[in-house]
């Protein structure tokens, strides 16, 4: 019976083997980094807006924890959109409204959230007071970010609109501290802002003062 015959690389084909595997292995490490950089870039960008806001309050920002300065101007109009796209308008509509503003680094914003949205969750509500949030003050640097994921975890139902990195719906309303209420009137007029933490029966009684 005939003696099978093997085959063995030569030194030269051993030599240009290597360099093969190793290219191959090269590709695929920057095929992994560049995957790695585009999904960290696509991310902090759906974590802005493009809101159009029209009007301004001229009343300084607050330096108290209540604060009338801005009593009787006109509410700014803002229209943009949630996490999930979709169109969320503040106008004067003929309704009261209460309108907070969030950071999701905000301890304080940690501890308002839930409570309000558990008193939404019970069947809270103010008859005539319609609510709005507005996600500001974004910062990939800080804690509970994105501000998205923090929301959806809570389960948060406020009509929501979402800030440009300038905070131009923000600032339009003052930059007051986290958590920053608007309130107002049914006229379309503020009533007044209120920063910090708010617990529920102080905002339903405020909401239920609006006219």
């Amino acid at each position: 019976m005939p003696a099978t015959s093997t085959t063995r690389p030569t030194s030269s084909e051993k030599k240009r083997a290597i360099p093969v595997v190793g290219i191959i292995f090269a590709v695929v490490a920057v095929l992994a980094v560049v995957a790695v950089v585009f999904a960290g870039t696509s991310e902090p960008g759906s974590e802005y807006g493009d809101p159009t806001v029209s009007g301004q309050l001229t009343a300084a920002p607050p330096n108290v924890a209540v604060d009338t300065e801005a009593l009787g101007e006109a509410l700014p109009a803002v229209a943009g959109e949630d996490f999930a796209g979709d169109a969320v308008k503040i106008e004067d509509d003929g309704n009261a409204k209460a309108i907070v503003f969030l950071a999701h680094w905000c301890p304080h914003c940690q501890n308002e959230v839930p409570e309000v949205q558990a008193w939404l969750n019970g069947g809270g509500s103010v008859g005539g007071v319609d609510l709005y949030s507005v996600s500001t003050s974004m910062s990939s640097g800080r804690d509970n970010y994105p501000a998205s994921a923090w929301l959806e975890r809570e389960g948060w139902t406020v009509p929501l609109i979402v800030d440009d990195q300038d905070n131009s719906v923000y600032r339009a309303f003052g930059s007051g501290g986290f958590p920053f209420w608007v309130f107002v009137n049914s006229d379309g007029t503020v009533a007044l802002r209120r920063q910090g933490f708010t617990p529920v029966d102080e905002l339903v009684t405020i909401m239920e003062s609006l006219s």
